[in-house]
């Protein structure tokens, strides 16, 4: 698959998010309804020209108004605020918006239509030395999902993850910074410069290690991954033709041996190894079923093969 297709529809789905250039000449925030439709890819409801919101911030809001802060404060009485039925519907909404997508491609939205992800591989491509993401790190998406988008904002009633979330800051609090809305924003004192911080570490980070955020901090990136090796869309390695080689692994933006688990919880899906593959080994569709890893190691490992 040619990148500069991929580079295309990147940037496509990067307008798709972001078409709302009204707000230069009305300096007002899409609220309307589209604001309650999510947006697959990662992508600040935030920014001054986004028209959809963010499958995490949605998430976040929803567990947040289930939250015990925002009851009755009366024990388990807080079960009958009226507002709970609005937040099951939108948790109920969000898991099922992100388990379809999911469930469809896995994390093929991650390589291709993500407007954060396309962001860190355009910084990437700065020439600089590179270095390498210690593999342990790639399990900070799902203690982000779990700690930051349910347990704080459900015990807090506050989101968390997006006052971190350097998205956020790039795409929602500078840009608004630099073009103020016409209504005044609140005042946030000393927690913009932490967020600010925040970004830029991940800014440095983009630069010299390929897609950071999305393997070491992405929550979004952690659900569509928990449904890679079910996902319809699947990558499949003939395990007759691979030889091992390491190829693939050289132009994979996150770091993988491809024919060791296609369908890892880690592949973006970008199909850069389709293209590098030597032997055409690699295919995907929406048909193909993944291989073991056993039954690849066990092809690759026969006698003169290697």
């Amino acid at each position: 698959m040619n990148m500069r297709v991929r580079r295309w529809v990147q940037a496509a789905g990067l307008i798709l998010a972001n078409p709302w250039f009204a707000y230069l000449s009305t300096r007002t925030i899409y609220q309307g309804d589209l604001k309650g439709v999510c947006f697959p890819g990662f992508n600040c409801y935030a920014c001054p020209f986004a028209l959809f919101s963010c499958p995490i911030g949605s998430l976040q809001h929803g567990i947040g108004l289930a939250s015990p802060r925002k009851g009755t404060g009366n024990g388990i009485t807080w079960f009958a605020w009226s507002g709970l039925s609005s937040s099951l519907m939108i948790i109920l909404y969000v898991v099922g918006f992100i388990g379809i997508i999911g469930i469809l491609s896995g994390r093929l939205v991650c390589g291709w239509f993500c407007p954060f992800g396309f962001f860190q591989d355009l910084m990437f491509k700065i020439p600089t030395p590179k270095l390498r993401m210690p593999g342990w790190m790639r399990y900070g998406k799902y203690g982000a999902l779990v700690v930051l988008v349910i347990i704080i904002p459900f015990f807090s009633g506050r989101q968390s993850f997006c006052r971190l979330c350097p998205a956020g800051t790039l795409e929602g609090l500078i840009p608004l910074k630099l073009i103020p809305p016409g209504a005044a924003l609140p005042q946030a004192g000393w927690f913009i410069w932490l967020k600010i911080a925040i970004l830029i570490a991940f800014l440095i980070w983009m630069i010299v290690t390929s897609r950071p955020f999305c393997r070491a901090a992405c929550p979004l990136g952690a659900c569509y991954g928990l449904l890679n090796k079910v996902s319809v869309y699947h990558l499949e390695v003939d395990s007759s033709a691979c030889t091992a080689c390491g190829k693939c692994r050289k132009v994979c933006p996150v770091d993988i041996d491809i024919y060791l688990d296609p369908n890892s919880p880690e592949c973006i899906r970008c199909l850069e190894c389709i293209k590098a593959c030597p032997e055409n080994a690699i295919s995907s569709g929406f048909r193909a079923k993944g291989r073991s890893r056993d039954t690849v190691l066990d092809s690759v490992e026969k006698p003169g093969q290697q």
